[in-house]
């Protein structure tokens, strides 16, 4: 049999009473019947929730799921530790798999993580629609989206579209005169997050005249003067930076690599702890929905650079 950890939130399912009705139990307070209160004890017991979740010890009683495409780019490793930090504080652990942009690979990495017994699953998706949708939603646990959206499953993250949208008009109101949108992501499918940047630079470019690059072979290795490389990510914006001269560069996630060693390149940045705080308060039950986060563009001396 599944090794289940039973969270306050599942309590609250099985009794039909709320999150806080099982807190009161729980914990002697007023507000509730002595036999609501008798009940929840019982069923309590009977799944073994006293024994795991009621002591002091400050050790770690339960696991979390992560799954990631990769860790090429620097996002995803930055994702994983602030929600990892942030489980930590719940006296969660986590477990870290990658799909390899591979859907059967991801969708073993979903059934596997359940086997295991974890309490929760934070998933980047490569697998979309409404076939995938019903999958998710046999599991009796919460699964959290970032990233990549999956129809109504609950999502956290910022707006793709306006984030792109935004950053793009930044570049129209400068001085450039030539741009380019560089992103191999175009190519891929099912990539929601790529796609909703891609749809953002697009309405904010209405009907001016830009290039559209998917492969670094495609960026060249010098520019004639005001030209701009938007990219839909950091990690599109290092590889550009490093092939290219005599180019503006933005890009979108505000990775440590640009501020750490001063890079010039423009781009959308947001908290990670607040996704690590919506990824947290998700897996607990206290919210149910999307919780979107702000974004907001951030200025790296982005001049011209010639290496």
């Amino acid at each position: 049999m599944r090794n289940i950890k039973i969270t306050t939130n599942t309590l609250a399912k099985i009794c039909n009473v709320s999150q806080g009705t099982v807190d009161r139990a729980l914990n002697n307070r007023t507000g509730i019947s002595i036999l609501t209160k008798q009940k929840i004890l019982e069923v309590a017991k009977q799944y073994g929730y006293r024994e795991q979740f009621e002591d002091d010890s400050g050790e770690i009683v339960g696991h979390v799921g992560i799954i990631v495409f990769n860790l090429n780019n620097e996002y995803f490793s930055n994702l994983i530790t602030v929600i990892e930090d942030a489980l930590k504080k719940k006296r969660l652990g986590t477990i870290v798999m990658m799909s390899r942009y591979n859907k059967q690979y991801e969708i073993d990495c979903i059934r596997n993580l359940y086997n295991m017994g974890v309490e929760g699953i934070v998933l980047c998706s490569v697998n979309s629609g409404a076939d995938f949708e019903n999958y998710l939603k046999l599991f009796d646990i919460p699964i959290v989206t970032v990233g990549n959206r999956v129809e109504s499953i609950p999502f956290v993250g910022i707006d793709d579209f306006l984030a792109m949208h935004d950053i793009t008009e930044k570049v129209l109101n400068s001085d450039s005169k030539r741009i380019i949108y560089f992103s191999p992501a175009i190519n891929y499918p099912d990539a929601y997050a790529q796609d909703m940047r891609y749809k953002g630079f697009l309405s904010a470019m209405g009907d001016r005249e830009y290039t559209i690059a998917t492969d670094l072979d495609d960026i060249k290795v010098y520019y004639e003067s005001k030209t701009t490389v938007i990219c839909s990510n950091d990690y599109y914006a290092l590889q550009v930076y490093f092939k290219s001269e005599n180019v503006k560069i933005t890009g979108v996630d505000n990775i440590q690599t640009i501020n750490e060693y001063h890079l010039p390149i423009d781009t959308v940045g947001y908290d990670m702890t607040e996704i690590a705080k919506g990824v947290c308060d998700i897996i607990e039950g206290k919210k149910s929905g999307d919780i979107i986060i702000k974004h907001r563009i951030y200025e790296h001396n982005n001049l011209q650079h010639s290496d």
